[in-house]
């Protein structure tokens, strides 16, 4: 699972007149800790003037609430079809409604945003996105792959980067079908291009004008939560459009482009569907006997250089040789509410890691990562009928994304704990 964070300017560029020290740390949790050095702002922050982001989760949970009446209230009939499509014809474990819903909104998001793009690649560039995405599954290819990806990057125009979002075109199965095939290509979107299958799969049994009218009505949905959401939950990405106006066109070649290349919208669609995803799983987690937490390597930032952190196969654990260290921390914490915390690497070390415990069904799974990589986590854990919760950073700082020495991030530590404390029944 990638986990990015906060972003440094370019050296050669002339210092951003911002508020350049990061948020203080949070005030009243054990995860406090003195923030030694400053940075630009980041990209986005949960958390709130008070330090602490519950704030941001207390206003989530009203949000999904909402936005699942509003979509049951449009497309309540369209579910019940769909539903009974995926669970009889695609044989797939059942999800909660809400989970149903928030794919339709995403459809919306996917089509509004990328649609242009996908009919508008060429074909033979999309096969060989397709083939350099295999290619990566093979280490001793991954670096080459990487390199032709980087280069191939710059076929995929940006919504909000490369000139004005242009207005895409009136979706159909066979467009659908071509964003598909562009979204797999990406490398970007491969779990919410499955979901997007499924979808496709029960649209083509409807006629094709009343298909084209429900993928319209999912769109339009799409709309209204991409201009309602921006007044709530906005104050959360004010350095999104910043970012991607001062600092992004001047990253150079860069494999990441597409992925960090995101408007608001995303940032915000992610943390409503997070919150209906963890409620879908929370049942199933609870009664889980064993738990884990997973927890991404850039939550050392800088540490890391001089990590002693245990390894064993492909487990990483914390040795504690950092007070300071949010890691250390988190590992004591979760330690005496009985979970055991592991280090993940990066993106294919998530993978590694949800191919082990999908064969043992007792064993319960948290993610932290960052917020655009918190719902294909959680898709990919859903997939494998790994019972999880997904938790993101309060903020983000990874190297390979955004900043050049390495920002320690953090989580809302109390989320963890209010997670893995048994619910009153």
């Amino acid at each position: 699972m990638q986990v990015p964070g906060t972003f440094q300017p370019r050296l050669n560029q002339p210092e951003l007149n911002v508020h350049s020290a990061l948020p203080p740390p949070l005030e009243g949790s054990s995860s406090a800790r003195p923030v030694r050095s400053f940075h630009p702002l980041p990209v986005y922050d949960l958390r709130s003037s008070s330090g602490r982001s519950d704030a941001f989760y207390a206003e989530v949970d009203c949000l999904a609430d909402a936005w699942v009446e509003m979509i049951e209230a449009r497309a309540g009939v369209l579910l019940d079809g769909y539903i009974r499509h995926v669970l009889e014809f695609l044989e797939e474990p059942q999800r909660s409604r809400g989970e149903y819903a928030f794919e339709f909104l995403t459809l919306g998001m996917l089509w509004k945003h990328y649609g242009c793009t996908a009919a508008a690649t060429p074909r033979w560039i999309v096969e060989t996105g397709r083939a350099l995405v295999a290619l990566r599954r093979f280490p001793l290819a991954k670096p080459v792959a990487n390199q032709l990806r980087t280069v191939l990057s710059y076929a995929w125009k940006l919504p909000l980067v490369d000139g004005e979002q242009q207005e895409p075109p009136a979706p159909t199965l066979s467009r659908v079908s071509e964003l598909i095939r562009w979204l797999h290509a990406t490398g970007e979107f491969e779990q919410e291009a499955l979901r997007l299958e499924n979808w496709r799969s029960y649209l083509a049994q409807l006629r094709p004008e009343k298909a084209a009218h429900w993928m319209s009505i999912a769109v339009e949905m799409f709309r209204s939560f991409e201009q309602e959401v921006a007044g709530q939950l906005g104050e959360y990405t004010a350095q999104v459009g910043r970012f991607l106006a001062v600092e992004f066109p001047h990253r150079g070649l860069r494999e990441d482009r597409l992925f960090c290349g995101r408007p608001p919208a995303e940032y915000h669609l992610n943390m409503v569907a997070a919150e209906i995803m963890n409620r879908g799983l929370r049942e199933a987690f609870d009664h889980t006997t064993e738990k884990v937490v997973l927890v991404p390597a850039c939550m050392r930032g800088a540490r890391a250089a001089t990590c002693q952190a245990r390894t064993d196969g492909i487990d990483i654990t914390c040795s504690g040789c950092d007070p300071e260290c949010a890691v250390n921390d988190i590992t004591r914490r979760m330690r005496n509410l009985g979970a055991s915390v592991y280090i993940v690497p990066h993106t294919s070390g998530f993978s590694r890691w949800l191919t082990r415990w999908q064969h043992h069904p007792s064993v319960g799974v948290i993610a932290v990562a960052c917020l655009l990589n918190i719902l294909p986590g959680g898709y990919e854990m859903r997939g494998r009928r790994i019972a999880s919760q997904c938790v993101p950073l309060d903020y983000p700082g990874c190297r390979k994304h955004w900043s050049r020495q390495g920002i320690p991030t953090a989580v809302n530590e109390d989320r963890l704990v209010q997670i893995l404390r048994p619910r009153p029944c």
